[in-house]
Parts: structure tokens; C-alpha cells; sequence
């Protein structure tokens, strides 16, 4: 395998930096048409099987807006860095929660440190593999919203500003004494974009006379977005070839997936994860190209691609 550096140079790789406001609004589009449809489909056939589709594809596309955050972290996914803000805080960040200036901070600390015991996520991936019993426990409690219910805990205390923003989610984390003033203020700076984003969408559903599917949102939040979030996490840096090698090729996977894992684990061409290490400033559009061309010229030969997540799966037990 050669240097990724010189592997790097000896290739045109510019052409897949070019960002499109048209591809990105196609992305948000497609996103919230689907959330769109969890929320008609048991609106026109209240089944006990149209609720678990809708659970299935809100937390899919809660997983979908989180990367769309992410990519708007990077500067990645509209042409223009105060449209990424302006989009990703309300349209992305807002509806889970999520605190994009926070996120942001510690996301750029784990690509600066990635293939490094300082990378922050290096305590997600560390671990793995795991005994088949392990790995079943734990989606398990993302299942019956065990994570789920410790994370939102968890992501309240950092939006107050008692403990750092960490996407590891460490229960031990020093917390800070502040002033419930203090508390208050971070509180309603950190959530009242998501505040007016769940006002929007319950007074929607509200006025079409389904008001009782908003809690499909919070059913979804707490038990299939922490499963597949799990599995997408995991299916990046876990059981890789060497999680201490900076070279991309090493500390990440890439994995094809097929439409089911699209509508599941894998949104938004997310599963190209050894492309986006190799440039971050690549719009997720562009990834699928950006992986033929590096495989056409060689430069995954031995970088870990595995078929789909049920290779991931076998690969973390």
C-alpha cells in the first residue's frame, strides 16, 4: 500500500469539492419527504405495522438529518458557509437536538485526531469487538430506549452547560456548578431553535387532526435512532484494521449498502466513511463518485469495503 500522502498527490481530487445548492436542497428535500410520510402513512392506515414503519423511517431520517448537520459542520453540503450554518442549525441540528456550534467543535478534534488515542470518538470504537451477548445487550437497550432516555439526559446537561459537549456520552463527566441563571440562559440559547422547529411540526399535526403522531417522533428518538446510530457509528471506526494508523485507509470502512440499509443505518451516503476521512470538505453528493475514482485508480485496494452492515455486524462480535 502506498503513503497516503503520495497516494494523494497523484491524483485529481478537486473536482469532487464542487458544491451545489441545487444537490444539497434535493438532500433536505428527499429528508423531510420522508419524514412527511411517517407521519401520513398511520395517519391513512392506523395498523400496528404502518406505527412501525414510522418509527423505522423517523428514526432513519433523524439519523439523515443529523448527517446533513454534520456535513453543514464541514462546510460541505450548500456552496456558501453562512447558508451551511443557517440550515443546518434549524433544519438539522434543531429537530434532534443537537447543538451545531458544539458539534462542530467536536467533530473537527476527531478528524485533527483520528487513527490517535486523542481522538474523542477513540473511547466509541476502542472497545469493539465485543462477545456476540454484548453487542445483542446493547441494541437491546436501544431498543426498550435505555440509551436512548441516558443520552437525552446526557444531551440536557450540555445544552445547561454542566458538562462539555461529547458525542461519547460519558456519564462520569465532571459537571460544572453554574447559577441556575446561568443554566437558564444556556438552555434557551442552546434550544429554542429546536423549541420552534417541534412547535412547527406538532401545530402541523395538530391542524390536519393527528396531534397524538407527534409522539411518534419521541418513540422513534428514543429507541430506533439510537440503534442505528449505534450501527453507523460503529460500522465507521470499530473492529477496522488499525484504529491507530492515520491513514484512512486503516481507521475507517467503508461499506456498500443496499436500500433497505439506506432507509435504516446508512442515509445520505453516510457508508462512504474512508472517502470522507480522506476529505471532509467533500459534499456527501459527491462521495459516491469520489469512491469509484479512487477505486478505478487503485487507491482502496486494501482499504477494508465491506458488502453491507450485516458484515459490519459480524466484524463487531
Amino acid at each position: 500500500m502506498k503513503p497516503f500522502n503520495q497516494v494523494t498527490r497523484e491524483l485529481t481530487l478537486r473536482p469532487f469539492l464542487k458544491r451545489s445548492n441545487v444537490a444539497a436542497s434535493w438532500l433536505l428535500v428527499v429528508n423531510y419527504g420522508l419524514i412527511m410520510l411517517a407521519f401520513i402513512l398511520p395517519a391513512l392506515v392506523p395498523q400496528w405495522w404502518a406505527y412501525i414503519v414510522s418509527v423505522v423511517l423517523l428514526g432513519n431520517r433523524q439519523l439523515g438529518l443529523g448527517i446533513l448537520m454534520h456535513d453543514c459542520v464541514h462546510s460541505a453540503l450548500f456552496k456558501t458557509k453562512s447558508l451551511n450554518i443557517l440550515l443546518g442549525e434549524w433544519l438539522c441540528a434543531a429537530p434532534i437536538l443537537a447543538q451545531f456550534k458544539g458539534y462542530q467543535t467536536y467533530h473537527l478534534q476527531h478528524h485533527a485526531k483520528a487513527g490517535t488515542k486523542n481522538d474523542p470518538d477513540y473511547v466509541n470504537y476502542q472497545p469493539y469487538p465485543v462477545s456476540k451477548q454484548s453487542l445483542y445487550r446493547k441494541f437491546t437497550r436501544d431498543i426498550l430506549a435505555i440509551t436512548g432516555l441516558k443520552n437525552l439526559f446526557l444531551l440536557f446537561l450540555m445544552h445547561a452547560g454542566t458538562v462539555k459537549y461529547d458525542m461519547a456520552y460519558k456519564p462520569d463527566e465532571k459537571r460544572e456548578k453554574l447559577k441556575v441563571s446561568q443554566i437558564a440562559i444556556s438552555l434557551i440559547n442552546n434550544l429554542y431553535r429546536a423549541v420552534v422547529w417541534h412547535s412547527v411540526l406538532l401545530s402541523v399535526l395538530t391542524l390536519t387532526g393527528h396531534s397524538a403522531l407527534y409522539f411518534l417522533w419521541w418513540v422513534a428518538y428514543l429507541t430506533t435512532f439510537s440503534l442505528f446510530s449505534r450501527i453507523r457509528n460503529a460500522a465507521e471506526h470499530a473492529s477496522v484494521p488499525d484504529l491507530l494508523d492515520v491513514d484512512p485507509r486503516l481507521h475507517a470502512r467503508t461499506v456498500y449498502a443496499n436500500w433497505f440499509e439506506r432507509l435504516t443505518v446508512a442515509p445520505n451516503h453516510v457508508n462512504f466513511h474512508i472517502e470522507h476521512h480522506w476529505m471532509p470538505q467533500v459534499p456527501p453528493y459527491q462521495l459516491p463518485k469520489l469512491h469509484n475514482y479512487l477505486k478505478q485508480h487503485g487507491a482502496l485496494d486494501n482499504a477494508e469495503i465491506l458488502p453491507n452492515y450485516r458484515a459490519v455486524i459480524h466484524k463487531l462480535a
